[in-house]
C-alpha cells in the first residue's frame, strides 16, 4: 500500500470512528465494511461523500459499495484519481 492509500485509509477509519462511535485505532486497512461494521448503503454513501469533500473528485458509491475492506477502497480511489 502506498502512501496515498495509507491516508485514504487513515479517512475511511476516523469516518467510521464517527458513524459507529468506534475507536480508529482500532481499526486497519483490513476492516471490511460489511463483515466489522455492518454497513448498509447509506453508510457506503456518507464514506464516498468524505472521500469526495476531501479530494474534490466524484466517488461513486455503487463502486465504492463494492470494495470489501479498507484497502480495496484506498485502491479504488487511488486508481480513479490516477486516471
Amino acid at each position: 500500500m502506498n502512501e496515498f492509500q495509507e491516508e485514504v485509509v487513515d479517512i475511511l477509519k476516523n469516518k467510521a470512528a464517527e458513524l459507529f462511535g468506534v475507536d480508529a485505532e482500532s481499526l486497519s486497512a483490513e476492516t471490511s465494511f460489511v463483515d466489522d461494521l455492518h454497513c448498509k448503503s447509506v453508510n457506503i454513501v456518507q464514506f464516498a461523500s468524505a472521500l469526495e469533500d476531501e479530494y474534490e473528485v466524484e466517488v461513486p458509491y455503487m463502486q465504492l459499495n463494492k470494495c470489501k475492506t479498507f484497502a480495496d477502497a484506498a485502491k479504488f480511489v487511488d486508481d480513479a484519481l490516477s486516471m
